[in-house]
């Protein structure tokens, strides 16, 4: 049985199973003061830099107060996956955190999953509730302004999940970025690359979160769930004479946590994955 076979979702497959929405993008420089809750600092970003969506990185970010959950099992027949019962931590720093921003309902919303440190849990990673994670310091971060399109919460048939999806606002006169969300089953090497050289981005920057139906790592190792939470770490590129570099950090419902560069044709998506790629 291929790892694609482990998942059925209970709708017909979304057509198409790429959603691209081309643009403009720019280096965005935030900060974020300590006692705010994490949405709604975020969304004060997006008032002021007054762009139509974003994709940030969290790194450094010290948390107080926090709430996450991980990847689970479906409790129904409804979804193939689902989330685990919320977790909790009184503090934390993020190593690494990427957070995709857009709309849901006409108001700001943020998808985030991220890896940390707790000096209570240890290592830890997952998806965090943004309105439910409290900022413990003064930070300041940088991700990419995107205007052209927005991530949009969007009912998908197929999945019967509710997710971000790039929705087209109007033409740019300078495209040098797309956003992007992938389809169950589309494996996730293989499209980044092939938007890269289609869109002509080149060895594109990629930012991203989503999940996969396991993944094997160019190291040999591997990751079996077909259930995961997975976010692209630092240095993630979409192209070059190579082919992509693509490293990951994935979190399976046991807890596990495995990390590697993806080989090409090995890490096909479970529900969704979303991400921007600037041209490189």
């Amino acid at each position: 049985m291929s790892r694609s076979d482990m998942i059925r979702h209970p709708g017909p497959p979304t057509v198409p199973r790429r959603h691209v929405v081309s643009g403009s993008a720019e280096p965005l420089s935030f900060s974020l003061g300590k006692g705010a809750m994490l949405m709604s600092a975020i969304a004060g970003v997006m008032d002021t830099a007054g762009c139509d969506s974003a994709v940030v990185r969290l790194d450094g970010l010290v948390m107080g107060p926090y709430k996450f959950v991980m990847p689970d099992t479906s409790p129904d027949e409804e979804h193939v996956a689902w989330y685990s019962q919320t977790h909790e931590g009184h503090g934390a720093t993020l190593t690494q955190g990427t957070a995709i921003v857009g709309k849901r309902n006409g108001e700001w919303f943020l998808h985030c999953h991220a890896i940390w440190d707790d000096p209570q849990h240890g290592r830890r990673a997952g998806h965090l509730l943004p309105d439910q994670v409290t900022i413990g310091a003064d930070y300041s971060g940088k991700g990419y302004r995107f205007d052209g399109g927005c991530f949009d919460v969007t009912v998908d048939a197929e999945t019967n999940f509710s997710f971000f999806r790039p929705r087209k606002l109007r033409d740019m006169p300078a495209i040098n970025a797309a956003i992007v969300s992938l389809a169950p089953h589309v494996d996730l090497s293989t499209a980044v690359a092939e938007l890269s050289g289609e869109l002509g981005l080149g060895n594109a920057v990629v930012l991203g979160i989503g999940s996969l139906i396991g993944a094997d790592f160019t190291d040999g190792s591997c990751m079996e769930s077909p259930i995961s939470e997975v976010l692209f770490l630092n240095g993630a590129r979409g192209g070059g004479s190579n082919g992509p570099s693509l490293p990951i950090f994935c979190v399976d419902p046991d807890g596990g946590f495995f990390e590697g560069n993806i080989l090409p044709g090995k890490a096909p998506i479970c529900v969704t994955f979303e991400m921007i790629l600037v041209a490189g």
